[in-house]
């Protein structure tokens, strides 16, 4: 059966299933808090800062209300988290982070239960295009490996 063409454009201006709005806001809070109490790990930070991406991507396409800057500190503070965790094993979170990634949960789960499927699709698809891309070392790492 082949599916219906107008409805399918159709189907994809409504917003999300509430089941998976649910499950990825969940999936979120869910890496907030372990990471907020200490207990977090590479798999839960990489959720937060997927969850970081998406939702500026979001913001970009006009859903939620938040300051570009807002995604720039939270983007340095969950940066700084990841180097901190790598070097040292532990996978909390500063007093900064908390409190940014927290102002970013709130925004994504406004985001989550107003964007269309069409957008949502587009900005998921986005994403996974720019975190398969491979940034090479900056040039002075790779100086200082090579002396």
């Amino acid at each position: 059966m082949k599916p219906n063409r107008k409805f399918s454009q159709k189907a994809m201006l409504l917003p999300l299933p509430m089941a998976y709005v649910r499950d990825a806001s969940l999936t979120a809070h869910l890496a907030f808090a372990v990471c907020r109490a200490g207990q977090g790990n590479r798999h839960q930070l990489f959720q937060l800062i997927r969850m970081t991406y998406l939702s500026y991507l979001l913001w970009q396409d006009g859903y939620g209300d938040a300051a570009y800057e807002l995604y720039c500190d939270a983007e340095g503070a969950l940066e700084a988290a990841a180097e901190h965790a790598y070097a040292t094993g532990d996978w909390s979170l500063s007093d900064d982070a908390i409190r940014l990634t927290q102002d970013i949960v709130r925004i994504y789960d406004e985001q989550m239960s107003s964007v269309c499927r069409q957008h949502y699709l587009q900005c998921s698809a986005k994403l996974d295009r720019l975190l398969r891309v491979e940034i090479p070392n900056k040039i002075g790492r790779r100086e200082a490996r090579a002396a």
